[in-house]
């Protein structure tokens, strides 16, 4: 049983200094009481990415996203404006709607036909004349909180969440020295990895570069410069920088790009990753909590027009490499946290915070344990 008491014993080797401290307990990745205060405390309460803006540029455009228990329904209404709604009907419960479409002017709810305007208003309410103290004009779509940073939008469970303009004033500017304008862009290419793995296991092993060498041969001699590679932690999110490998690339460079022969990327926790390489070509690593053993990472690339060109295809091709080799490496590393001959590990921080460094992935844990009221 998970509980707060037995779990302040079993975090006894976590220290709040990364130099001093063993990894998290292997039952933080295993137990489903962990997952369920996980899905409550972190996924419930920061913000979690949608799409692109590009996929809500006209009114009645929707996307809805799917984020542990929860789903959020999306859409610009009829005035132009980003709304956010829990997508479910307020009669009897049931989705609203599902993946990506444009609406009618309406929302209309496929069990009983309660309709309700963009703005998330019930309008009517069939048969419901004789139903005792109702008005349809009472009824309002529960709200979720949204917001557009550097052209993606998100969602936010939590009324009171700080705003992410607020939270990110310096991952933007960061951002946009390596893509000037990413709102400008459109998604053309999406794929999604299923991984036998918890979340945390799919994002520590994003966030550390020890790996690449013995794992990712292609990224580490043929796209950055391991002994250039910078990882710093934030307040808020952490970002990595390098320059790139100064050889032959695995894929065709575009030289006119800003800092183009840098890769750039930034994690926001808990579960987004955006990521610039060399040449000016992004995409986005969205980790999605499916169950206490089991992740989807969705990919998404971004290109001036709908479909890559060739050019683009090829770093769409090359990075799909390294997305594949990191699906066994997150399942062999979640068999091994069930088994009864480990508990925690010890882990390595390089004083330069460079590419041999797990520093990030101690960051993820702190603030695991932080939002769980651990630490």
């Amino acid at each position: 049983m998970f509980d707060t008491n037995s779990a302040m014993k079993a975090i006894s080797g976590f220290h709040r200094d990364p130099f001093a401290s063993y990894t998290l307990p292997s039952r933080f990745y295993t137990e489903q009481q962990c997952f369920d205060q996980e899905l409550q405390k972190i996924f419930g309460k920061t913000w979690q990415y949608v799409c692109h803006v590009s996929r809500l540029a006209n009114p009645g455009d929707f996307m809805v996203r799917d984020i542990g228990r929860q789903s959020a329904l999306v859409l610009r209404d009829q005035e132009g404006r980003l709304q956010g709604f829990h997508n479910v009907c307020q009669h009897r419960a049931h989705r609203l709607c599902e993946g990506r479409g444009k609406l009618p002017g309406v929302i209309t709810c496929p069990y009983h036909a309660w309709v309700y305007d963009t703005g998330g208003q019930l309008l009517s309410a069939r048969k419901s004349e004789h139903v005792k103290d109702f008005a349809v004009q009472d009824v309002h779509l529960a709200p979720v909180r949204t917001e557009i940073f550097c052209g993606f939008v998100f969602v936010n469970f939590d009324p009171d969440a700080v705003p992410m303009g607020d939270l990110l004033q310096g991952m933007e500017a960061s951002v946009r020295a390596f893509a000037n304008e990413p709102e400008k862009l459109v998604q053309a290419y999406s794929r999604e990895y299923p991984l036998a793995a918890n979340w945390k296991v799919s994002v520590e092993n994003y966030s550390e570069c020890y790996h690449c060498p013995s794992c990712h041969r292609s990224l580490s001699t043929q796209t950055l410069d391991l002994k250039s590679y910078r990882l710093d932690i934030h307040e808020h999110y952490h970002s990595h920088v390098s320059q790139d490998s100064g050889a032959q690339q695995g894929y065709t460079m575009n030289e006119d790009a800003p800092n183009t022969h840098q890769f750039g990327a930034w994690y926001l926790w808990p579960n987004f990753c955006l990521e610039v390489y060399p040449g000016g070509y992004m995409n986005v690593l969205h980790h999605l909590p499916v169950a206490v053993d089991r992740t989807v990472q969705v990919v998404e690339w971004f290109c001036n027009q709908a479909r890559p060109s060739a050019q683009e295809q090829e770093i769409i091709d090359f990075v799909a490499v390294i997305r594949e080799e990191d699906v066994p490496l997150c399942a062999s590393v979640q068999q091994g946290l069930n088994s009864d001959g480990y508990q925690q590990g010890r882990l390595v921080i390089d004083p330069g915070f460079g590419a041999n460094s797990e520093h990030a992935v101690h960051d993820i844990q702190k603030r695991t344990l932080q939002a769980l009221g651990l630490l």
